[in-house]
Formats: C-alpha cells, sequence, structure tokens
C-alpha cells in the first residue's frame, strides 16, 4: 500500500474499483527530513510498503499510480 513518502508533487492516483482519482498538490514534509521526524512514523510497524504507517486505500484496497 502506498504511504505518504510514496508520492510525488503532480502524481494521480486511483482507485481501480470505483475510479476515484487524487492528484498529489504537496507532499509530506516530515517524510522528506527522513522517516524519523515523520510525524505519522509507526516504528512497531512490520509493515515493508508503510513503515511510517500512513497507508491510503479506496474500496479496502491500495491505491495505485496512475500512468
Amino acid at each position: 500500500m502506498p504511504s505518504c513518502d510514496d508520492f510525488s508533487v503532480g502524481e494521480i492516483w486511483t482507485c481501480l474499483d470505483c475510479g476515484l482519482e487524487i492528484k498529489i498538490l504537496k507532499t509530506c514534509t516530515a517524510c522528506e527530513e527522513g522517516s524519523d521526524s515523520c510525524g505519522c512514523t509507526d516504528k512497531d510497524s512490520d509493515h515493508e510498503h508503510a513503515p511510517h504507517g500512513c497507508e491510503f486505500t479506496c474500496c479496502n484496497k491500495p491505491l495505485v499510480l496512475k500512468k
């Protein structure tokens, strides 16, 4: 699942089930400074794709980057 540090300005992420689209206008500045300073860090998380604890889903499925 994508987390906040996976997003880049200008990208569009979409839900393959319902078609919802989210355009990234601003990224998480805390993630740019490193995971230790990110306010959404979940140090107990063992989820390899969401090391910060942020997980973006829709319709119970991960959002995907629109090509």
